[in-house]
């Protein structure tokens, strides 16, 4: 399968969480719910995701040697964001105090849910599948709402992404001045990695399926009710 296919699988994700955001909190708004009542619906549909993004973070934080402080796992929507109409996708979630990162230890504590989350889906889309053939279909529906709350979850926040810069800078430094000094690297990709490419790729797109559904499911819902 294609490598470029994982980025595109990502991308949309990522839209089509946003956009099931936005959905979601339009109905809730129809039937008079407001900022309060967003978040408590929001807590509760995306609480385990919102767990394990947060414990990703604290776990790593404590592999790499960072002193840690207070967890928060519930999630916070932006006040000020939620004036306009359609801007229920800007949703503050958990956070976990850290000391001062360094470089390395920023890599790993922000991008931490992302690994993590990869990893987690993979392993639920094999369960998903076997209780699927076993005939065992709460097992299914526990799973798949464990796979859809942790897939919507695993994105890092502008904050994780802040403490990725200063590594990806610095790789990038160094990449530059091999290849000004004539050193050029060539990888060449093994089977297991193209193989776990494909894993990963397939499992987002599954996730995107699952959203679309949300997302069709609410729009209708929206259309419907004119409250």
């Amino acid at each position: 399968m294609n490598l470029f296919l994982v980025p595109i699988s990502l991308l949309l994700l990522f839209f089509s969480k946003r956009w099931l955001t936005v959905e979601i909190s339009r109905f809730i708004r129809k039937f008079g719910g407001g900022h309060r009542a967003t978040i408590i619906v929001w807590s509760i549909i995306f609480l385990p995701g919102t767990v394990i993004h947060e414990l990703s973070h604290f776990f790593f934080a404590i592999l790499t040697g960072a002193r840690t402080g207070k967890i928060e796992i519930f999630p916070e929507f932006l006040e000020e964001e939620w004036e306009e109409e359609g801007k229920g996708q800007n949703v503050t979630l958990g956070y976990v105090q850290t000391q001062r990162l360094n470089p390395l230890q920023g890599f790993l504590v922000g991008t931490a849910p992302f690994l993590v989350g990869i990893v987690l889906m993979a392993w639920l889309a094999q369960l998903l599948r076997a209780n699927y053939d076993l005939g065992q279909y709460l097992n299914v529906f526990i799973l798949g709402y464990l796979f859809f709350t942790i897939t919507n979850s695993f994105f890092p926040s502008w904050s994780d992404i802040k403490q990725t810069i200063p590594l990806v800078i610095i790789c990038g430094v160094i990449i530059l001045i091999f290849w000004i000094l004539g050193f050029q690297i060539f990888l060449q990709p093994n089977a297991g990695f193209i193989s776990l490419m494909d894993t990963v790729s397939t499992t987002v797109l599954i996730s995107v399926i699952i959203n679309l559904l949300i997302i069709a499911i609410f729009f209708l819902l929206n259309k419907t009710f004119r409250v």
